[in-house]
């Protein structure tokens, strides 16, 4: 019998509680559509200049309870409907969401392959269609890291290339692909992912895409990475296929079934 309790048993999802001065911060910021995190800001530094984390791994920071619902079902739509080909997590980072599709695939006894993508040092260059959130070398992690969360669940490590996408993907993804989950945050990675992964997506296999937010469905959608939509948008203009823009609680994701 398959379950998702490991969901939440798994992960710390212990909310942060905003300081008093972050509370007076986002009053002044509101305005300007900004949000103050103070906490965030100082667990960053700390990281930057020591390599060490002491906020909650995951809690709400950069993903959440229903996004890792959302992720559950889709995964296992995929693998219950025996759609045909691996699995490709596109900007893996550390290994959390990883994970997941791992417990998936070994809670229905699969032996479909997992393959992860990532330069494991931070985000490439951005453009101004990528907003303000990220620059050059954020989110750095180190491959290390993704091969400790994954012995510390006792799981199978998956199939890890590491590289620059333009230098990793057009040779080194499965022949056929049932799910592709694309978290590269920027313009020019999600567009190089789709141009790649597209082909050889099945018919019936999920394509889930983080940070696409549609404003015009959620105006309050976590909107700090347009170049997301913006590539998938692009892409997708003359595809038969269209994004769902799919509810995952203070973030935003969005997926399309190849048809």
């Amino acid at each position: 019998m398959v379950d998702n309790f490991f969901i939440v048993r798994d992960f710390d999802w212990q909310v942060r509680r905003s300081s008093h001065l972050d509370r007076a911060l986002n009053i002044a910021a509101k305005p300007f559509g900004m949000r103050a995190d103070t906490a965030g800001c100082i667990d960053r530094l700390i990281r930057r200049f020591t390599g060490l984390s002491f906020a909650a791994t995951r809690s709400g920071v950069s993903t959440n309870v229903e996004q890792r619902i959302n992720m559950y079902h889709l995964v296992s739509q995929t693998l219950a409907y025996n759609v045909e080909g691996d699995l490709v997590e596109i900007g893996c980072n550390e290994g959390q969401s990883s994970v997941l599709i791992a417990k998936v695939l070994r809670s229905f006894h699969s032996d479909k392959k997992l393959h992860v993508y990532d330069s494991f040092e931070g985000l490439p260059a951005t453009k101004l269609v990528d907003g303000h959130s990220y620059k050059q070398g954020d989110l750095a992690t180190s491959e290390d890291v993704l091969r400790k969360h994954f012995n510390l669940h006792g799981l199978e490590l998956p199939t890890i290339h590491k590289g620059w996408f333009d230098q990793t993907l057009p040779a080194g993804l499965p022949e056929k692909i049932s799910f592709a989950y694309l978290d590269g945050d920027l313009y020019d990675s999600i567009m190089i992912s789709l141009k790649h992964v597209y082909p050889r997506l099945s018919a019936g296999a999920v394509c889930l895409i983080d940070d696409y937010c549609d404003t015009a469905i959620n105006p309050d959608g976590w909107n700090h990475l347009p170049g997301v939509k913006k590539a998938c948008d692009e892409f997708l203009r003359n595809k038969p296929e269209q994004i769902c823009y799919v509810y995952s609680g203070a973030f935003t994701h969005g997926f399309f079934r190849k048809l």
